[in-house]
Formats: structure tokens, sequence, C-alpha cells
């Protein structure tokens, strides 16, 4: 049985007994505990989300806004970045796409899993700053001489095919 139909089938035991179904089948590694946790995203599973949430973190996790997060999304994909392992813990950098009314968004973390009582769990994440992007060399402006020497202005010289 794949583990994607394994997550469905999640859906459908009692929250009582959902650890002792879930004992056999828990996700072997980190990267594997991701990528079921994105297919209970997409299938709005949210007990097996938060049932896989780091039980030292898991109050933190607001039920309400993961099921809004999760089933008013539409999921187009799931991208591992990079995965470290050390020992205990393990750092994934992922990226997932998913569309909410008319926009596309996509989301990346850094997200740290750890191993608990044998287990691997989703502990926390952070969201990485965009990079700055910065110009090499100085910035001409628009009444500067034009820096190829025509002695023109550069609006009126390359500023437009700038």
């Amino acid at each position: 049985m794949s583990q994607n139909s394994e997550v469905k089938n999640l859906k459908t035991i009692p929250p009582e007994v959902i650890s002792k179904e879930l004992e056999a089948r828990w996700p072997k590694s980190a990267e594997a505990l991701l990528k079921t946790r994105y297919q209970a995203f997409v299938d709005g599973d949210v007990d097996f989300i938060l049932a896989t949430h780091h039980p030292e973190t898991r109050d933190q996790v607001q039920r309400e806004a993961v099921e809004s997060w999760s089933q008013g999304s539409t999921w187009r994909g799931l991208q591992v970045d990079s995965l470290e392992e050390k020992g205990d813990k393990a750092f994934i950098r992922f990226s997932v796409r998913y569309q909410r009314e008319d926009q596309t968004t996509k989301h990346t973390e850094d997200a740290e899993f750890r191993k608990f009582e044998g287990r691997w769990y989703y502990f926390d994440s952070n969201f990485p700053k965009p990079e700055t992007i910065r110009r090499d060399g100085e910035k001409v402006g628009r009444n500067d001489p034009c820096p190829c020497g025509s002695g023109k202005k550069y609006k009126k010289c390359h500023a437009s095919e700038a």
C-alpha cells in the first residue's frame, strides 16, 4: 500500500486510536514524513498533520488555521530543496506551491524535524528572507553624462535601452 493511500485512510480512524494505527506505518525518515505530511495537506487530513507534529510544539498549532489552509487551498506541488540529517535532527528546506482563490503562492520553509521515541516528527520552521539583488557598479543618474563617452546626457543616449 502506498503512503498516499495510507494517509487517506487515516480520515476514518477514530482519534482515540490514531496513534495505534499510525505505529506500523509511521514514515521511517524525515523526508518521508515531509512528503506524507504534504499529502495530508492535499487531502485535508488535519488529524494526521497534528499527530505528526512534535509533542513539544504541538500545542502551538491552531487546528482551525491548519484546516483552513489545507482545505481552502489547491495544492500544486512539493519540492525538496535541501536535506541535512544530524543524528536525531533533520533540516529540510522545501517549497510548496498552492492556489487560494485566483492567487498561486510559492511557500518556502526551513523545517526542523526531530526524532522522539524512535519516530520522526515535524518540530518547527523558519521562513527564509528573499535574497537582495545588488547592482554591480555605480548607478548612472538620468542627467549624468552617458558612460559610453558620447557627451550626451544618459537620458538622451542609452537610458531608453536600459
